[in-house]
């Protein structure tokens, strides 16, 4: 299912994605339409104001680390994050604390969100030599540093990461491409109670212990929730919803994948290495694929292609809902 809205999910994102969650939105959205609702209210923006994500979890690890390098419980914290993970779970000591940034190295002012930034990274490789020549001269950290406010830098590591987290994904991720524009695919409006300017006013003032107690994310919400829902949901801990990423795009009777992965397809557009991606989808099919950074680059490529059929080699409106257009479409 994922794989067959996907086109459509890309072209109303109108930008490359690195996951396919938009899909459950998108398809999310068809039937609160085809129900009769054109309004929703959703939860975004509460984990970023609230404390409500592991990479906040993160900061707190690191900074507890930092004041306790000798502490026995490191190893044992680290596997706190993240459990939902096996290729994480899976890591010896050793390389999570060189990962998550614990080995007593000093961290910089964007440390919450390197060990994000240099996993995605990785979907660099991939792209061809004149991609990436263009690429050498970006200074992608220098950009960021230079964007940040004056006072950021006397901020505690767990504010300076919901301001990078607030500033660099949720506007344009999950505000857009996963939220807004897969809600108005169907013509369906969201709106955001948590992101209400007095709201995030209010969370802004909140001290840390009350956003996250020791490692229990957005613990006031949860306090707040006391006798509205069940103890057992406001409890547990956080588990957020994975869509299938790369294996979506294995089946071989996907043709819009064979087109435009094929090394034909890759050299229409000039944006990736055709050896490269053709070994990226070799080690897929053999099983061998390493969790998030090789789902994000196999979606990343997936993604932007067919942006780049969709908007350039055949800008002719929206793919067709049905397969066998669209699939003709691509192959033209």
């Amino acid at each position: 299912m994922i794989s067959r809205v996907f086109p459509d999910v890309v072209w109303h994102a109108e930008t490359p994605i690195l996951r396919t969650a938009p899909a459950p939105l998108f398809l999310l959205s068809k039937l609160v339409r085809d129900s009769g609702f054109k309004v929703v209210l959703t939860g975004e923006g509460a984990d970023e104001i609230l404390g409500g994500y592991d990479i906040f979890k993160e900061v707190k690890i690191r900074e507890f680390c930092r004041r306790n390098p000798d502490s026995a419980w490191r190893p044992l914290l680290l596997r706190r994050l993240y459990p939902y993970l096996p290729a994480i779970q899976e890591q010896p000591a050793g390389h999570l604390a060189r990962f998550f940034q614990v080995d007593g190295t000093a961290p910089g002012p964007l440390a919450s969100h390197m060990p994000r930034w240099r996993m995605t990274a990785g979907i660099k490789n991939l792209f061809s030599a004149s991609a990436q020549a263009q690429l050498l001269s970006r200074a992608i950290f220098s950009d960021i540093l230079n964007r940040l406010t004056e006072s950021y830098a006397a901020w505690k590591p767990f504010i300076q990461a919901q301001y990078l987290e607030a500033n660099c994904l949720l506007p344009g991720y999950i505000l857009s491409s996963q939220g807004d524009r897969m809600a108005m695919a169907h013509s369906v409006e969201g709106r955001f109670p948590f992101l209400d300017p007095r709201v995030v006013e209010f969370a802004a003032h909140l001290p840390v212990r009350l956003k996250m107690k020791v490692l229990c994310e957005k613990y006031l919400l949860r306090r707040c929730a006391d006798g509205l829902i069940p103890a057992s949901i406001r409890d547990r801990t956080k588990q957020p919803y994975r869509a299938p990423d790369g294996q979506c795009f294995l089946d071989p009777a996907l043709d819009y994948v064979n087109d435009l992965l094929s090394p034909d397809g890759i050299r229409r557009y000039g944006v990736f290495d055709p050896g490269a991606v053709g070994r990226l989808l070799a080690k897929f099919r053999a099983g061998k694929a390493i969790g998030a950074r090789d789902n994000m680059a196999l979606v990343g490529v997936v993604s932007t292609q067919l942006l780049a059929h969709q908007f350039l080699h055949s800008p002719k409106g929206p793919p067709s809902n049905a397969d066998s257009r669209r699939t003709e479409a691509v192959r033209h």
